[in-house]
């Protein structure tokens, strides 16, 4: 019990007087006895429930110790915990004032309370003053979310909130808790203050994070990933945009879960170039994604519209409402046109956009022709059945041909984009 106030006996007004804290406590335990639950009806008023069958405290056990040394397996369906901030607050610094005093009456009941202060060193915290390091902190909470993942049962999950401004402390979070074998399935926020993260500064914020056991993770690139990232980002605020029920710092907060749900399910096999991005690196560009909204050109509006089923005007505009494509570069570049009020895309069997990218090629200044342009080209030159040697011969920037082509296959379902330039094969052969 944690009471240091004005007037500890009690006032009319305050939270931590004696007499506030000892009637919080009594409805606890009222509630507890018989507890409820409040909703909102379809009426939109707050309803609530008849009291449990079952009181809170049932069945349950409390235990004091360090949890990375449970061996328990296959046992629970839900993990609900609140893991160390990182370097944000050193608790067992902060617990040794209430520690010293609480020792003098349970040091002969309870053997966690005859050290002389809380323990330090099992911290899993970022502490330069105790040798502990950023590399310390993801390693062990690595380690404590494994034992979790053991525990949990085969569609068990994870719940827990987290509370930091750093990029960097994210990345250790979201590293830790991918290569201990999660995904992040959802996220849902309890405060942050959107104003400062736009203005690029720091911002603490509040959320809880739910993560399942992650199945088999797929390669793919970074700008492909990305594109993706940018696209879930922005459906997730369009969708959010109107609710009356959540700030716009409510709602960058849920962008960013999406966010680390699309990367959970790739971790470890995000190629940049030749190298893979880790999880910070990551996280470090999904910063500057949710920052720089307005980062998406008319290659990103493009790869949507083609992922749609049935593409409208609107949703040209809609897609580059807020970004740098412009609409009009892409109806001269032939990447669609309006027929009988019908949004037609320029795509690789498209006469007018072949003829575009041909009129290209054969100009003075055959290498200005953009990668998507090569892309369909070869697309295009592989269905008539002619040869694509020449072509990719004279064509130095593979790499970009590559990812594109990867990106137009995600976008389509069309794999004969991925064997124009070999990205059909596995990721081991990739490398």
């Amino acid at each position: 019990m944690e009471i240091v106030e004005n007037n500890v006996w009690g006032t009319r007004a305050g939270r931590g007087t004696f007499s506030n804290t000892y009637d919080k406590l009594r409805s606890g335990v009222a509630y507890a006895h018989a507890p409820t639950e409040r909703y909102i009806n379809e009426d939109g008023e707050t309803v609530e429930s008849e009291p449990f069958a079952q009181p809170i405290g049932q069945h349950t056990s409390i235990s004091q110790g360090d949890m990375r040394s449970l061996d328990i397996e296959n046992e629970y369906d839900a993990v609900i915990t609140d893991p160390p901030y990182y370097d944000n607050i050193v608790y067992s610094e902060v617990a040794n004032y209430f520690y010293v005093w609480q020792q003098l009456l349970l040091e002969d009941t309870y053997d966690c309370f005859r050290g002389e202060m809380t323990p330090r060193t099992e911290s899993i915290v970022t502490n330069p003053f105790e040798g502990k390091t950023d590399e310390d902190f993801e390693a062990e909470l690595e380690e404590a979310f494994t034992v979790i993942k053991r525990a949990l049962t085969e569609d068990g999950v994870l719940a827990f909130t987290y509370h930091h401004s750093d990029s960097e402390s994210w990345g250790e979070l979201l590293e830790s808790l991918c290569e201990a074998g999660f995904e992040v399935t959802a996220s849902y926020p309890i405060a942050a203050d959107v104003n400062k993260f736009i203005t690029g500064e720091a911002v603490e914020f509040d959320i809880i994070i739910v993560a399942r056991p992650s199945q088999d993770r797929e390669p793919v690139s970074w700008r492909n990933l990305r594109r993706r990232i940018i696209k879930t980002t922005k459906e997730t605020h369009m969708r959010l945009a109107d609710s009356q029920e959540l700030s716009e710092g409510d709602i960058g907060v849920i962008e960013m879960g999406r966010a680390f749900h699309e990367y959970s399910k790739h971790h470890g096999a995000v190629r940049s170039g030749d190298t893979i991005m880790t999880a910070k690196e990551v996280v470090q560009e999904i910063y500057g994604i949710l920052q720089e909204a307005s980062d998406v050109g008319e290659l990103d509006v493009y790869l949507d519209l083609l992922a749609m089923s049935d593409p409208s005007y609107s949703d040209l505009n809609m897609l580059s409402k807020g970004t740098k494509a412009d609409a009009e570069s892409m109806r001269r570049m032939k990447l669609y046109r309006i027929e009988d009020g019908q949004l037609i895309l320029g795509t690789w069997n498209d006469p007018q956009r072949i003829a575009y990218i041909r009129t290209r090629l054969s100009g003075d200044d055959p290498e200005s022709v953009s990668p998507l342009g090569k892309a369909q080209f070869l697309r295009y030159q592989y269905e008539e059945g002619k040869a694509l040697g020449e072509w990719l011969d004279r064509w130095s920037d593979t790499e970009s041909l590559r990812d594109i082509c990867e990106q137009l296959a995600d976008a389509t379902g069309d794999e004969t984009f991925n064997r124009l330039v070999g990205s059909d094969k596995t990721f081991d052969e990739y490398q």
